[in-house]
C-alpha cells in the first residue's frame, strides 16, 4: 500500500535536478526463499532530492542532496535473526541527511573527452556546504546535528589535499552508551572494544552527568580543527 508520492525532474544547459518520495508505505512479502513465513516492512515517509550544476561556471553554483527515511519498521522475524532475545528496542528507525552548498565546476560534466582527460582529478571545487539537518535514530539511540562550512580552494596543504574549511558542525547523541552496552551483552562486540570506542568518542564530545547524552561542536578556524574548544590539529 502507498499513501501517495511524487517525482520531479528538471534539466537545462547548466543544472540537473531529480527527486521524489512516498508516504505511508507498507510492504508484505511471502516467498519460499525467505527464512520465515512473511516479511513486513513499512515507513511513514521516504524522499530524495539531487541538484547539481553540469556545466563549467565562472562562479560557484547551487547543489543539494537529500536522503530521508522516516519511521521505518520491519517485522519481528527480521529482528529475531540478530536479536532473538529482544535486547534492543524495536523503535521505528529514521535517517535524514539534508545538505546544500556551492560548487564551481571547472569541466563540463557532459563533455566525455574533457572528463576522460581529467583522470583522477576532480571536475570542480567545493566552496560551501550547509548541513541543514542530520538525524539518525535506531534501537533507542538518536544522533542529530547541523552545521555550515566554507572552503578555501587555494589552500590544499593544511588538510592534506582537501580545501581548508572554515565553520562548525554541532552534534548530539542520545542513548548511544546504552545501545553500545546492549550490543556488548548480545556478544556482537567485546567489552574492551566498547571501552576503546567510548574513550575515542570522549575526545570529541562532552557527556551529560546524569543522562546518556553527548554533545559535540566540531569547528574549523584559523587553519585548525577544534572539538568543543580544544585544538586537535
Amino acid at each position: 500500500t502507498l499513501g501517495g508520492g511524487d517525482i520531479s525532474v528538471a534539466m537545462d544547459a547548466n543544472h540537473m535536478q531529480y527527486g521524489g518520495g512516498g508516504k505511508a508505505v507498507a510492504v508484505s512479502v511471502t516467498s519460499p526463499d525467505i527464512p520465515f513465513p512473511e516479511l513486513k516492512m513499512a515507513y511513514e515517509e521516504a524522499a530524495f532530492n539531487f541538484l547539481m550544476p553540469v556545466a563549467k561556471t565562472d562562479v560557484p553554483s547551487d547543489f543539494a542532496l537529500l536522503t530521508k527515511l522516516v519511521g521505518m519498521t520491519v517485522s519481528d522475524e527480521v529482528w529475531g535473526m540478530f536479536d532473538p532475545a529482544g535486547n534492543l528496542p524495536r523503535d521505528p528507525a529514521t535517517l535524514v541527511i539534508d545538505t546544500k552548498g556551492k560548487v564551481k565546476l571547472t569541466t563540463d560534466l557532459m563533455d566525455e573527452a574533457a572528463m576522460a582527460a581529467l583522470g583522477e582529478a576532480p571536475p570542480g571545487e567545493l566552496h560551501a556546504l550547509d548541513i541543514t539537518e542530520l538525524k539518525a535514530s535506531i534501537a533507542g539511540a538518536e544522533l542529530t546535528g547541523n552545521g555550515a562550512l566554507t572552503f578555501d580552494n587555494s589552500d590544499l596543504t593544511t588538510f592534506q589535499g582537501m580545501p581548508a574549511p572554515t565553520g562548525k558542525v554541532d552534534l548530539k547523541l542520545v542513548g548511544g552508551s546504552g545501545l553500545l552496552d546492549k550490543i556488548v551483552a548480545m556478544g556482537l562486540m567485546t567489552q574492551d572494544d566498547a571501552m576503546g570506542f567510548k574513550m575515542m568518542v570522549s575526545m570529541f564530545a562532552n557527556a551529560a552527568a546524569d543522562k546518556d547524552e553527548m554533545t559535540s561542536t566540531l569547528e574549523f578556524k584559523d587553519k585548525g580543527f577544534y572539538a568543543n574548544g580544544q585544538k586537535l590539529q
